[in-house]
């Protein structure tokens, strides 16, 4: 939980322009045996806050929905909307609501209903698509860089969920904070 900070703000703060928009991204934190927990962000606009969420479940999309709601009600300091909508989803949005379906974990995801393999198709050409994909397949090291953490981290997720039925076996993270460039070396 200390380094969860680190990961909601990968970049120096000081360096981000005013200007930016906000931007939802994702990071993943792997614990001793293996097991992925994963932050879905939402940085607001000029990057001075970061709302995050921690869940073992890769709902990406519901997540997303939901932090997008919340950035909403922040912008308009509604900050009693956040509490309400927070203790509602996590209480009865899967009993009551059918705004949130539960995604298929256990298959490909599809276009367009799966943001990060959309944005994946729309960010990378077919050769650098197949050059990843086989050296995924090929198990090396791979590094991928982009200007957006949005863009970054969907297309991290999305040519993951391009190797189904398998799954990648090694490190793996998104967001790579200062703080761990060694693993890099």
């Amino acid at each position: 939980m200390q380094t969860v900070p680190k990961f909601c703000f990968p970049f120096d703060v000081e360096r981000v322009s005013q200007t930016q928009v906000g931007q939802n991204f994702t990071f993943v934190l792997t614990d001793i045996e293996s097991k992925q927990r994963f932050g879905f962000c939402r940085l607001t606009s000029g990057c001075r806050v970061c709302i995050c969420l921690l869940s073992y479940i890769p709902w990406f999309e519901i997540y997303y929905k939901l932090l997008n709601t919340l950035a909403d009600y922040l912008s308009k300091h509604q900050v009693s909307c956040v509490m309400v909508t927070l203790s509602s989803y996590f209480l009865v949005c899967f009993l009551q609501h059918s705004y949130f379906i539960a995604p298929d974990i256990n298959g490909l995801p599809t276009i367009p209903e799966s943001r990060n393999l959309t944005e994946y198709f729309v960010a990378v050409d077919v050769n650098n698509m197949l050059h990843l994909y086989a050296s995924m397949l090929h198990e090396r090291r791979i590094i991928i860089t982009s200007s957006k953490l949005s863009t970054l981290t969907a297309c991290v997720h999305g040519s993951a969920a391009m190797l189904y039925p398998m799954h990648w076996q090694h490190i793996f993270i998104p967001v790579l904070p200062p703080h761990l460039l060694d693993y890099c070396w």
